[in-house]
């Protein structure tokens, strides 16, 4: 009896392994269709904003139903192969944290005086929009793009100009 409970235990194995690998595919399909869509969206918006694209660089827009004939399973290759010759690049997170820092040395410029890193970080998010996991983390960084932002205390931050 034993070697029978072991074989369906193989047998179960099995099943849970093919039914994972299946459901995995299904979780990269679903998540590849939103990316797609949020690209197309992202772009729809840009053109709106940004009149001034050619007309041989607008995209056409199809919509994507599973159940369609294959010319439509056609019409979405040649759609993906287009998207691939002409996908802009979205902002990276570097320019996202490069603005966080910019906005930091202008705050400290403007003030002549010691501020508190959460005030600072306050006003650095009310400038930017962006929320800061980690002010120390992120200070640091500000400390190595310029080096005229010194850290005289524990939390304190402040501009020194450069004495000539």
């Amino acid at each position: 009896m034993v070697i029978d409970e072991r074989i369906a235990l193989k047998i179960r194995l099995e099943q849970l392994e093919s039914a994972e690998i299946r459901i995995l595919k299904e979780f990269r399909e679903e998540r590849e269709n939103i990316f797609k869509r949020l690209r197309e969206l992202d772009e729809k918006q840009l053109d709106l904003t940004n009149n001034s694209i050619s007309a041989s660089q607008q995209k056409e827009y199809i919509s994507f139903n599973p159940l369609s004939s294959s010319s439509a399973v056609n019409d979405l290759d040649q759609f993906l192969q287009k998207d691939k010759k002409m996908r802009r690049s979205r902002p990276s997170r570097r320019s996202k944290s490069s603005k966080m820092r910019e906005a930091a040395i202008h705050i400290l410029q403007d003030k002549h005086e010691p501020i508190r890193g959460s005030e600072l970080q306050r006003l650095i998010e009310k400038e930017t929009g962006f929320k800061i996991a980690n002010m120390t983390s992120f200070m640091k960084t500000v400390e190595k793009a310029d080096s005229r932002i010194k850290k005289p205390e524990r939390g304190l931050y402040f501009f020194q100009p450069i004495d000539l």
